[in-house]
């Protein structure tokens, strides 16, 4: 029994000497790829504070032109709707123009229809008699 458990010990031995050798190479493959890995990394965090220092830098003349540009946009916005105000109030004006030289017409013919019907009859009646 003593000879089996010798043996049993001295193969458990192998193994977990084998195993602590292959979980030894396991960590060293790990530690190379992670060695590779930490100047990517580097390089990325760096590229993303040189992306945040362009955007804080850009972004207020950004903004700033952004603002005159809306600026422009709402005076333009004024000018047009004062434009066709002004336009409505001469299209108006010129309307009531119209009606009233509507209305002088129709009465100027009126008593022009007025005028040649008397006349037709003061000659018809002349011509009677």
């Amino acid at each position: 029994m003593d000879q089996f458990n010798a043996a049993v010990n001295a193969n458990l031995n192998i193994l977990v000497v084998f195993s602590l050798l292959c979980l030894s190479i396991a960590v060293l493959v790990l530690l190379g790829v992670a060695l590779t890995i930490v100047p990517q990394w580097n390089r990325m965090v760096n590229a993303f504070e040189n992306l945040a220092n362009t955007v804080s830098t850009e972004l207020q003349p950004t903004l700033s032109e952004a603002a005159k540009l809306v600026g422009g946009v709402l005076k333009l916005q004024d000018l047009a709707q004062s434009s066709v105000s002004g336009v409505t109030d001469k299209v108006e004006d010129m309307t009531d123009n119209l009606t009233k030289a509507a209305h002088g017409a129709k009465k100027g013919s009126e008593i022009i229809s007025a005028g040649l019907l008397a006349g037709i009859k003061a000659y018809l009646s002349a011509k009677d008699k």
